[in-house]
């Protein structure tokens, strides 16, 4: 990422978020893009019009974080300095793109190390716990 927190996606990445993505805050601190099919089952499970706290606190930090995925001509996107904050990512700076099922995430790379090695030491573990439901 540079210094006016502009940040390159992948061109493969880029092939798979058609026009109407978002890019909002993401589960364990991250930013991710967001599909628009799977922006808009977010926004289902976030319309009732009797909300409980939860749901406000999370339809409020989702939404006042997002910004539509935009890449300009060079296949970036500028990540606001709220956004950017959010998931600990300085400006200029290296993040991390990485694919996550049905979205795609933007870690910061120190963050991104410690939990990948972790996460790939425990693959075994997580594999059997999720698949088997241990």
């Amino acid at each position: 990422m540079d210094e006016k927190g502009r940040l390159a996606i992948p061109a493969g990445f880029r092939k798979q978020l058609p026009e109407g993505s978002f890019v909002s805050v993401g589960l364990d601190r991250v930013l991710a893009i967001y599909p628009p099919e799977v922006w808009e089952a977010l926004a289902q499970e976030l319309r009732s019009p009797l909300q409980g706290p939860d749901q406000r606190a999370l339809a409020r930090t989702l939404y006042s974080l997002s910004d539509s995925f935009e890449p300009d001509g060079q296949g970036r996107i500028t990540l606001s300095g709220e956004s950017r904050r959010a998931a600990g990512i300085e400006a200029p700076s290296t993040a991390v793109v990485i694919g996550s099922g049905s979205r795609v995430e933007i870690w910061p790379e120190g963050r991104w190390n410690s939990y990948s090695a972790d996460a790939q030491e425990r693959f075994t573990e997580f594999a059997d716990r999720v698949i088997s439901g241990h």
